[in-house]
């Protein structure tokens, strides 16, 4: 895996609110990525029940990202600003045939597919999926820092 820190702006060392790792798109991987998220965002001040809520979508999203990332690596960024703990998720594979502008309802009980866009939906505080140009797909979870606790803005 590739990780790495973005520089702070006039070349002062490393920028700890943002991180960026590389990854080709294999499940094992996964699991360092939600780990390697984790850890920056419990260095940003994520509570842990959102910390929690967070790594479950994140890894909704990159389980999306290598079931449809056509062989090439996938980015995941990691930003903080304004409050706001982001986590993006980018692959190069076919992209979405409709984007969901509304909360997706979970499937049926005994559904095999079709949970993941609910389930990210419901444990971030931002959530956007972004086809991009030239093919491939953009997912955007986000978590404030300081949301008042059991208030969800996806709820």
């Amino acid at each position: 895996m590739n990780a790495e820190f973005d520089r702070a702006p006039e070349g002062h060392g490393e920028d700890p609110r943002v991180l960026r790792l590389r990854i080709p798109p294999t499940a094992p991987r996964a699991q360092e990525v939600r780990a390697t998220v984790a850890a920056f965002a419990k260095l940003q001040g994520v509570r842990s029940r959102d910390l929690e809520s967070l790594i479950f979508a994140v890894g909704e999203a990159l389980a999306n990202a290598i079931e449809h990332a056509g062989g090439d690596e996938i980015e995941v960024r990691c930003t903080v600003e304004d409050g706001l703990l982001q986590v993006s998720i980018v692959d190069s594979g076919r992209g979405f045939a409709a984007v969901p502008e509304k909360r997706v309802p979970l499937p049926d009980l005994f559904s095999e597919r079709g949970r993941g866009i609910p389930i990210m939906q419901r444990c971030t505080d931002v959530f956007q999926v972004r086809n991009l140009p030239g093919g491939g797909t953009e997912v955007v979870l986000g978590c404030y820092l300081d949301r008042p606790r059991g208030k969800r803005a996806n709820s």
